[in-house]
């Protein structure tokens, strides 16, 4: 019996080991789902890199075949996520707005010179501490934000850019803000713009165009067309 009892235990012991990898004392473990695989030419390996990840949360990485340059990201659903990399739509439209690298080098070079490894699969909760140790570790040359989960770094592609600027300058209506304690009148071709000067968003300032009713108590907005 006592045998027995023992035999059980080592077992239930080596599947604990196998299975789960102790990082911190703050995440105690990480799953492991035994050892991450490695795809190489995500081209051919599509359909297993989509069917093996449902519903695995981790840490994910690109390697290009040609120059060895690496992205690291994480998902709480990794097929969820490198769904949207097959997408050749969703990869232009992020191009033009983001101005991504890995997007840009997966559309110049090819899915078929891009391996795909699974670095680590975790747990939701230490996803972003985990991504940012191995950021720190591997130092991604695509990863334009070097910090886990933040915008740091980032710069709007120059298309997206235009369209900003183009939003300032736009014409065909105009807002005019009346300052009732001075009377003065200014005028802007948008309404963004308008909105920013008196500190306030642009929809709390569409609430109170053309209406009875003044916003900040000092301020009545007016808006006309602009022939």
């Amino acid at each position: 019996m006592l045998y027995n009892y023992l035999y059980i235990k080592n077992i239930k012991q080596n599947y604990f080991k196998n299975n789960f990898l102790f990082i911190n004392k703050k995440y105690p473990y990480t799953f492991s789902y035994n050892k991450p695989p490695v795809y190489i030419n995500a081209y051919l390996h599509k359909s297993n890199i989509l069917n093996e990840n449902k519903n695995k949360s981790g840490i994910y990485k690109w390697v290009s075949a040609i120059s060895n340059k690496s992205y690291i990201g994480s998902s709480k659903n990794i097929t969820k996520r490198l769904r949207r990399y097959y997408s050749i739509n969703y990869l232009n439209n992020k191009i033009i707005k983001y101005n991504s690298h890995i997007y840009k080098a997966i559309l110049d070079q090819g899915y078929y010179n891009f391996n795909l490894e699974i670095l680590e699969y975790c747990n939701k909760e230490c996803l972003i501490d985990r991504e940012q140790y191995y950021i720190n570790l591997l130092k991604p040359e695509y990863n334009i934000c070097k910090i886990a989960g933040s915008m740091l770094g980032f710069k709007h592609s120059e298309k997206t850019k235009l369209k900003f600027k183009n939003r300032e300058i736009r014409t065909g209506h105009v807002t005019c803000i009346i300052n009732k304690e001075n009377n003065k009148i200014k005028i802007y071709n948008s309404i963004r713009v308008a909105a920013k000067s008196i500190g306030v968003s642009h929809t709390t300032l569409r609430r109170y165009i053309n209406k009875n009713k003044d916003l900040k108590d000092i301020y009545i907005i007016k808006s006309k067309s602009n022939l």
